[in-house]
C-alpha cells in the first residue's frame, strides 16, 4: 500500500523542491508563508516545517532570514496576505472557524487576527459572511442550506460541506433532524454510495 502524500516527504525532497522553487522565483531571503500558498506549495511548507523549519533551510539555500517583528501594522500586512492567499486557494463561501485556520493557515494567524480586530472584521473586509454561529436554529440551517445550495441539483457531500468551510451546518445538520429531513426538504435527492466489490 502507497504510503500517504505527506510520508513521503523526506529531507532530501524537501531540499530538491525548494532549491527548484527558489531557482524559478529568484527569491533574495525567506519568503512569506503566503508566498507558499500562493505557488500552490503548502505541503512543501508542511514538509520543511517537519524537517528543520524556515531559518535551517533559509541558511542551506543561502539567503536572508528575516524575523518579522511584531506589532500592529505588521499583523495587519501578515493576517492580509495570509488570507487573501487562503481564500484563493480554497475559496470558502464564509469566513472559517479557528480550527480550519489552524489547520490550513500559518503559525499564529488565529492570534494575528484576534489582535487586529476580531474574525467579524476581517469578514467584512474581504466581503463574507462571519464565522458560522454557535447555535444553530432551523431558520438558521434552512437559510444556510438554501445558500449552498443555490445551484445544486444533489444533495452536497461532506466533503462539499468541507470545502465550503461549513463543517459546522453539517454537524447541525445531523444532530438536528438529519440530512436526510433536509434533503427532502429542499427537494435535492441523495446520491447513493457505490456498491463495494468483495
Amino acid at each position: 500500500m502507497a504510503k500517504p502524500e505527506h510520508q513521503r516527504w523526506t529531507q532530501d525532497r524537501v531540499a530538491r523542491e525548494l532549491e527548484a522553487w527558489f531557482a524559478k522565483r529568484c527569491f533574495e531571503q525567506w519568503p512569506p508563508y503566503s508566498a507558499f500558498l500562493a505557488d500552490r506549495r503548502r505541503p512543501l511548507y508542511v514538509a520543511l516545517m517537519r524537517h528543520g523549519g524556515p531559518q535551517h533551510w533559509a541558511q542551506e539555500l543561502g539567503v536572508a532570514f528575516i524575523a518579522r517583528r511584531p506589532g500592529p501594522q505588521r499583523d495587519e500586512a501578515d493576517v492580509r496576505a495570509s488570507l487573501r492567499a487562503l481564500f484563493r486557494e480554497h475559496r470558502p463561501k464564509r469566513f472559517p472557524s479557528e480550527r480550519w485556520l489552524r489547520e490550513h493557515g500559518p503559525r499564529g494567524l488565529v492570534e494575528q487576527i484576534k489582535r487586529t480586530g476580531g474574525a467579524r472584521h476581517w469578514a467584512r473586509e474581504l466581503g463574507v459572511p462571519g464565522p458560522q454561529p454557535a447555535t444553530w436554529t432551523d431558520e438558521l440551517i434552512e437559510a444556510e442550506l438554501r445558500a449552498l445550495c443555490a445551484h445544486k441539483s444533489t444533495w452536497p457531500t461532506k466533503a462539499e460541506f468541507a470545502d465550503a468551510g461549513l463543517g459546522g451546518l453539517l454537524t447541525a445538520v445531523r444532530r438536528g433532524h438529519g440530512s436526510a429531513w433536509w434533503a427532502r426538504r429542499l427537494g435535492l435527492p441523495q446520491r447513493r454510495r457505490s456498491p463495494t466489490r468483495s
